[in-house]
Protein backbone atom coordinates (compact mmCIF):
# COMPACT_ATOMS: atom_id res chain seq x y z
CA UNK A 1 0.00 0.00 0.00
CA UNK A 2 2.49 2.83 -1.10
CA UNK A 3 0.95 6.88 -0.29
CA UNK A 4 -0.33 6.90 -3.78
CA UNK A 5 -2.98 4.09 -3.45
CA UNK A 6 -3.92 5.99 0.20
CA UNK A 7 -7.19 7.86 -1.19
CA UNK A 8 -8.80 10.64 -0.03
CA UNK A 9 -6.19 11.87 2.03
CA UNK A 10 -3.30 13.37 -0.17
CA UNK A 11 -2.67 16.64 2.05
CA UNK A 12 -1.58 14.15 5.24
CA UNK A 13 0.13 11.01 3.25
CA UNK A 14 1.80 14.20 0.80
CA UNK A 15 3.18 15.88 4.15
CA UNK A 16 4.03 12.45 5.63
CA UNK A 17 6.06 11.68 2.56
CA UNK A 18 8.14 14.91 2.61
CA UNK A 19 8.99 14.05 6.66
CA UNK A 20 10.12 10.83 5.65
CA UNK A 21 12.20 11.95 2.73
CA UNK A 22 14.19 14.01 4.81
CA UNK A 23 14.38 11.50 7.74
CA UNK A 24 12.00 14.25 10.23
CA UNK A 25 9.39 12.29 10.62
CA UNK A 26 8.77 11.70 14.25
CA UNK A 27 10.02 8.80 15.98
CA UNK A 28 5.64 8.01 17.98
CA UNK A 29 3.09 9.66 16.14
CA UNK A 30 -1.06 9.02 16.45
CA UNK A 31 -2.92 8.76 13.35
CA UNK A 32 -6.46 9.76 14.54
CA UNK A 33 -10.02 9.64 12.29
CA UNK A 34 -13.19 8.03 11.99
CA UNK A 35 -13.51 4.08 11.72
CA UNK A 36 -12.53 3.01 8.07
CA UNK A 37 -10.98 6.41 6.41
CA UNK A 38 -7.62 4.69 5.89
CA UNK A 39 -5.63 5.59 9.16
CA UNK A 40 -4.43 1.51 9.01
CA UNK A 41 -3.55 1.96 5.13
CA UNK A 42 -1.88 4.96 5.97
CA UNK A 43 0.11 3.48 8.61
CA UNK A 44 1.53 0.37 6.07
CA UNK A 45 2.22 2.81 3.83
CA UNK A 46 4.40 4.58 6.14
CA UNK A 47 6.12 1.29 6.66
CA UNK A 48 6.56 0.25 3.53
CA UNK A 49 8.01 3.65 1.91
CA UNK A 50 10.32 4.02 4.81
CA UNK A 51 11.71 0.20 4.18
CA UNK A 52 11.23 -0.14 0.35
CA UNK A 53 14.41 -1.58 -1.43
CA UNK A 54 13.71 0.57 -4.65
CA UNK A 55 11.68 3.56 -3.19
CA UNK A 56 10.03 6.33 -5.57
CA UNK A 57 11.63 9.98 -5.51
CA UNK A 58 10.58 13.10 -7.50
CA UNK A 59 7.04 11.99 -7.99
CA UNK A 60 4.97 15.26 -8.37
CA UNK A 61 2.69 14.73 -5.43
CA UNK A 62 5.03 12.39 -2.73
CA UNK A 63 8.74 13.38 -1.81
CA UNK A 64 9.04 9.30 -1.54
CA UNK A 65 7.10 6.35 -1.65
CA UNK A 66 7.23 2.81 -1.80
CA UNK A 67 7.37 0.79 -4.66
CA UNK A 68 5.08 -1.37 -3.65
CA UNK A 69 6.70 -4.64 -5.80
CA UNK A 70 9.70 -5.29 -3.82
CA UNK A 71 9.96 -7.95 -1.71
CA UNK A 72 9.60 -6.08 1.66
CA UNK A 73 6.69 -4.24 0.28
CA UNK A 74 4.83 -7.37 -0.38
CA UNK A 75 5.68 -9.10 2.76
CA UNK A 76 4.80 -5.74 4.71
CA UNK A 77 1.42 -5.53 2.37
CA UNK A 78 0.57 -9.11 3.06
CA UNK A 79 1.60 -9.14 7.12
CA UNK A 80 4.43 -11.36 7.24
CA UNK A 81 7.80 -8.74 7.22
CA UNK A 82 9.05 -9.74 10.76
CA UNK A 83 9.91 -6.04 11.22
CA UNK A 84 6.68 -4.54 10.70
CA UNK A 85 4.70 -5.60 14.43
CA UNK A 86 0.32 -4.69 14.05
CA UNK A 87 -0.61 -4.73 17.40
CA UNK A 88 -4.47 -5.61 17.06
CA UNK A 89 -6.60 -5.71 20.57
CA UNK A 90 -6.83 -9.30 21.96
CA UNK A 91 -10.46 -11.10 20.64
CA UNK A 92 -10.90 -12.14 24.20
CA UNK A 93 -10.94 -9.22 25.92
CA UNK A 94 -11.87 -6.23 23.07
CA UNK A 95 -8.86 -4.33 24.54
CA UNK A 96 -5.19 -4.08 24.02
CA UNK A 97 -3.40 -5.43 27.06
CA UNK A 98 -0.45 -4.73 29.24
CA UNK A 99 1.09 -8.18 28.17
CA UNK A 100 1.08 -7.32 24.15
CA UNK A 101 2.32 -3.92 24.49
CA UNK A 102 5.62 -5.06 27.18
CA UNK A 103 5.76 -7.75 24.38
CA UNK A 104 6.19 -5.56 21.43
CA UNK A 105 8.55 -2.62 23.75
CA UNK A 106 10.63 -5.89 24.25
CA UNK A 107 10.90 -6.39 20.69
CA UNK A 108 11.67 -2.88 20.02
CA UNK A 109 14.74 -2.77 21.95
CA UNK A 110 16.46 -4.84 19.57
CA UNK A 111 17.75 -3.69 15.88
CA UNK A 112 15.82 -5.06 13.15
CA UNK A 113 16.21 -8.30 11.67
CA UNK A 114 16.59 -7.01 8.09
CA UNK A 115 14.69 -3.74 8.06
CA UNK A 116 16.21 -0.11 8.60
CA UNK A 117 13.48 0.61 11.10
CA UNK A 118 11.48 -1.74 12.89
CA UNK A 119 7.60 -0.39 12.36
CA UNK A 120 5.30 -1.06 15.58
CA UNK A 121 1.82 -0.11 14.62
CA UNK A 122 -0.77 0.09 17.50
CA UNK A 123 -3.95 -0.79 15.82
CA UNK A 124 -7.42 0.73 17.39
CA UNK A 125 -4.77 2.17 20.40
CA UNK A 126 -7.39 3.88 22.24
CA UNK A 127 -8.63 0.11 23.12
CA UNK A 128 -5.45 0.29 25.09
CA UNK A 129 -6.10 -0.39 29.06
CA UNK A 130 -4.55 2.25 31.01
CA UNK A 131 -2.00 -0.03 32.44
CA UNK A 132 -0.91 -1.08 28.72
CA UNK A 133 -0.72 2.99 28.30
CA UNK A 134 1.59 3.27 30.98
CA UNK A 135 3.72 0.45 30.22
CA UNK A 136 4.02 2.30 27.26
CA UNK A 137 4.56 5.99 28.12
CA UNK A 138 8.90 5.28 28.60
CA UNK A 139 8.95 3.88 25.21
CA UNK A 140 7.30 7.19 23.47
CA UNK A 141 9.10 9.72 25.43
CA UNK A 142 12.66 7.88 24.36
CA UNK A 143 11.71 5.33 21.67
CA UNK A 144 14.65 2.96 20.56
CA UNK A 145 16.75 4.79 17.76
CA UNK A 146 15.53 2.40 14.90
CA UNK A 147 12.30 1.33 15.86
CA UNK A 148 9.00 3.73 14.84
CA UNK A 149 6.14 3.70 16.88
CA UNK A 150 2.13 4.24 14.71
CA UNK A 151 -0.63 4.56 17.05
CA UNK A 152 -4.05 4.60 15.51
CA UNK A 153 -6.91 5.62 17.19
CA UNK A 154 -10.41 6.31 16.09
CA UNK A 155 -11.27 8.23 19.53
CA UNK A 156 -8.21 9.49 20.88
CA UNK A 157 -9.96 11.29 23.78
CA UNK A 158 -9.27 8.09 25.20
CA UNK A 159 -5.99 7.75 25.22
CA UNK A 160 -4.24 9.22 28.49
CA UNK A 161 -2.94 12.73 28.03
CA UNK A 162 0.39 11.54 28.64
CA UNK A 163 0.19 9.10 25.45
CA UNK A 164 -1.29 12.28 23.26
CA UNK A 165 1.07 14.75 24.63
CA UNK A 166 4.26 12.50 23.05
CA UNK A 167 2.91 11.55 19.94
CA UNK A 168 2.01 14.46 17.41
CA UNK A 169 -1.29 14.08 15.82
CA UNK A 170 -2.11 13.19 11.95
CA UNK A 171 -6.14 13.89 11.41
CA UNK A 172 -7.35 11.74 8.51
CA UNK A 173 -11.39 13.13 7.60
CA UNK A 174 -14.04 11.50 6.16
CA UNK A 175 -14.14 10.11 2.60
CA UNK A 176 -16.47 11.94 -0.17
CA UNK A 177 -18.97 9.56 -1.80
CA UNK A 178 -17.54 9.53 -5.08
CA UNK A 179 -14.29 8.19 -3.56
CA UNK A 180 -15.55 5.16 -1.84
CA UNK A 181 -17.78 4.50 -4.74
CA UNK A 182 -14.73 4.22 -6.80
CA UNK A 183 -12.86 2.42 -3.82
CA UNK A 184 -16.05 -0.30 -3.84
CA UNK A 185 -15.68 -0.47 -7.93
CA UNK A 186 -12.48 -0.75 -9.07
CA UNK A 187 -10.87 -2.04 -6.51
CA UNK A 188 -13.88 -4.44 -4.64
CA UNK A 189 -15.29 -5.24 -7.69
CA UNK A 190 -18.97 -4.07 -6.64
CA UNK A 191 -21.33 -3.40 -8.87
CA UNK A 192 -21.96 0.67 -9.29
CA UNK A 193 -25.75 0.92 -8.26
CA UNK A 194 -25.16 -1.20 -5.29
CA UNK A 195 -21.53 0.60 -4.70
CA UNK A 196 -23.48 3.99 -5.09
CA UNK A 197 -26.60 2.81 -2.52
CA UNK A 198 -23.20 1.67 0.21
CA UNK A 199 -21.31 4.57 -0.17
CA UNK A 200 -24.50 7.46 -0.09
CA UNK A 201 -25.31 5.38 3.93
CA UNK A 202 -21.52 4.87 5.27
CA UNK A 203 -21.10 8.40 6.36
CA UNK A 204 -17.45 8.78 5.25
CA UNK A 205 -16.43 5.65 6.30
CA UNK A 206 -15.05 3.00 3.05
CA UNK A 207 -15.50 0.48 5.84
CA UNK A 208 -19.03 0.53 6.57
CA UNK A 209 -19.56 0.83 3.06
CA UNK A 210 -17.78 -2.34 2.69
CA UNK A 211 -19.99 -4.43 5.41
CA UNK A 212 -23.05 -3.06 3.39
CA UNK A 213 -22.19 -3.82 0.43
CA UNK A 214 -21.00 -7.68 1.85
CA UNK A 215 -24.91 -7.78 2.79
CA UNK A 216 -25.58 -5.61 5.52
CA UNK A 217 -27.53 -3.38 3.20
CA UNK A 218 -30.14 -4.85 1.73
CA UNK A 219 -31.82 -6.09 5.51
CA UNK A 220 -31.25 -2.61 6.74
CA UNK A 221 -32.49 -0.48 3.79
CA UNK A 222 -35.91 -2.39 3.81
CA UNK A 223 -36.49 -1.75 7.17
CA UNK A 224 -36.04 2.28 6.79
CA UNK A 225 -37.88 2.52 3.61
CA UNK A 226 -40.95 0.67 5.41
CA UNK A 227 -40.55 3.00 8.29
CA UNK A 228 -41.07 5.57 5.87
CA UNK A 229 -43.92 3.93 3.77
CA UNK A 230 -45.50 3.28 7.54
CA UNK A 231 -45.46 6.93 8.53
CA UNK A 232 -46.61 8.13 4.93
CA UNK A 233 -49.32 5.93 5.40
CA UNK A 234 -50.18 6.59 9.42
CA UNK A 235 -52.87 8.73 10.34
CA UNK A 236 -52.26 8.98 14.21
CA UNK A 237 -49.17 8.77 16.60
CA UNK A 238 -50.14 5.26 17.57
CA UNK A 239 -49.98 4.18 13.86
CA UNK A 240 -46.01 6.34 13.74
CA UNK A 241 -45.39 4.45 16.57
CA UNK A 242 -46.13 0.63 15.30
CA UNK A 243 -43.87 1.81 12.15
CA UNK A 244 -40.84 2.39 14.42
CA UNK A 245 -41.22 -1.02 16.38
CA UNK A 246 -39.42 -2.98 13.40
CA UNK A 247 -37.23 -0.28 12.65
CA UNK A 248 -35.48 -1.08 16.25
CA UNK A 249 -36.21 -5.10 16.29
CA UNK A 250 -33.21 -6.63 16.94
CA UNK A 251 -32.36 -10.42 14.38
CA UNK A 252 -30.56 -13.23 15.21
CA UNK A 253 -28.68 -13.64 18.66
CA UNK A 254 -28.40 -11.37 21.61
CA UNK A 255 -26.31 -8.17 21.15
CA UNK A 256 -24.35 -6.41 22.77
CA UNK A 257 -26.46 -3.00 23.21
CA UNK A 258 -23.35 -1.00 21.48
CA UNK A 259 -24.16 -3.35 18.48
CA UNK A 260 -27.91 -2.16 18.71
CA UNK A 261 -26.79 1.50 18.67
CA UNK A 262 -24.24 1.12 15.50
CA UNK A 263 -27.36 -0.59 13.44
CA UNK A 264 -30.13 1.70 13.92
CA UNK A 265 -27.20 4.40 13.27
CA UNK A 266 -26.94 2.44 9.92
CA UNK A 267 -30.41 2.42 9.64
CA UNK A 268 -31.10 6.30 9.90
CA UNK A 269 -28.09 6.81 7.50
CA UNK A 270 -30.06 4.98 4.97
CA UNK A 271 -33.56 6.66 5.89
CA UNK A 272 -31.27 10.14 5.12
CA UNK A 273 -29.97 8.74 1.71
CA UNK A 274 -33.62 7.47 0.64
CA UNK A 275 -35.47 10.69 1.80
CA UNK A 276 -32.86 13.00 -0.54
CA UNK A 277 -33.58 10.06 -3.37
CA UNK A 278 -37.22 11.19 -3.11
CA UNK A 279 -36.10 15.02 -2.93
CA UNK A 280 -34.70 14.60 -6.15
CA UNK A 281 -37.54 12.15 -7.82
CA UNK A 282 -40.28 14.89 -6.44
CA UNK A 283 -38.01 17.91 -8.09
CA UNK A 284 -37.35 15.38 -11.29
CA UNK A 285 -33.64 16.97 -10.60
CA UNK A 286 -31.07 15.16 -13.10
CA UNK A 287 -28.98 13.49 -10.64
CA UNK A 288 -28.32 10.10 -9.91
CA UNK A 289 -30.49 8.25 -7.27
CA UNK A 290 -28.39 6.73 -4.31
CA UNK A 291 -30.94 3.93 -4.14
CA UNK A 292 -31.70 3.62 -7.96
CA UNK A 293 -32.98 -0.18 -7.57
CA UNK A 294 -35.65 0.91 -5.38
CA UNK A 295 -36.45 3.65 -8.17
CA UNK A 296 -40.39 2.82 -7.86
CA UNK A 297 -40.66 2.78 -4.27
CA UNK A 298 -38.56 5.94 -4.66
CA UNK A 299 -41.46 7.66 -6.93
CA UNK A 300 -44.02 6.73 -4.82
CA UNK A 301 -42.46 8.19 -1.50
CA UNK A 302 -41.43 11.34 -3.17
CA UNK A 303 -45.34 12.43 -3.40
CA UNK A 304 -45.35 12.34 0.40
CA UNK A 305 -41.86 13.64 1.23
CA UNK A 306 -40.96 16.01 -1.78
CA UNK A 307 -40.94 19.88 -0.52
CA UNK A 308 -40.78 21.37 2.80
CA UNK A 309 -41.98 17.63 4.58
CA UNK A 310 -39.28 16.00 3.34
CA UNK A 311 -36.85 18.74 4.53
CA UNK A 312 -37.92 18.82 8.06
CA UNK A 313 -37.74 14.70 7.82
CA UNK A 314 -34.03 14.98 6.35
CA UNK A 315 -33.37 17.51 9.45
CA UNK A 316 -35.01 15.10 12.18
CA UNK A 317 -33.11 11.82 10.97
CA UNK A 318 -29.82 14.05 11.49
CA UNK A 319 -30.59 15.40 14.93
CA UNK A 320 -31.53 11.40 15.82
CA UNK A 321 -28.04 10.30 14.97
CA UNK A 322 -26.95 13.45 17.11
CA UNK A 323 -29.06 12.10 19.80
CA UNK A 324 -27.80 8.29 19.13
CA UNK A 325 -24.45 9.46 19.61
CA UNK A 326 -24.97 11.17 22.69
CA UNK A 327 -25.95 7.73 24.20
CA UNK A 328 -30.32 8.10 23.96
CA UNK A 329 -31.97 4.48 23.51
CA UNK A 330 -32.20 3.53 19.85
CA UNK A 331 -36.11 2.98 21.05
CA UNK A 332 -36.60 6.52 22.12
CA UNK A 333 -34.69 7.65 18.80
CA UNK A 334 -37.19 5.38 16.65
CA UNK A 335 -40.09 6.78 18.04
CA UNK A 336 -38.97 10.12 18.10
CA UNK A 337 -37.68 10.36 14.32
CA UNK A 338 -41.08 8.47 13.47
CA UNK A 339 -43.03 11.06 14.70
CA UNK A 340 -40.76 13.81 13.19
CA UNK A 341 -41.18 12.36 9.74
Amino acid sequence: MPFRDVAGHRGVTTRIARAVARDTFPPSVLLSGPEGVGKRLAAVAIAEAVNCLEPRTGDDDFAVDACGACAVCRRIGRGIFPDVVVEPPDSASGAITVDQVREVVGQAAFRPFEARRRIVVIDDADAMAPQAQNALLKTLEEPPESSQFILVAERPGLLLDTVRSRCPQLRFGLLTVPVIVDLLTSRHGIEPRLARASAASAGGSVGRALRSASGELAASRDLAIRLLESVASARDVPGRLEGAKAFTARSGSRRAPSADRAEVRRRLRLLATLLRDAEVAAAEADAPLANADLDDRVATLSKTYGGRRGLRAFRAVNEAIDALDRNVSPKTVADWVACRL
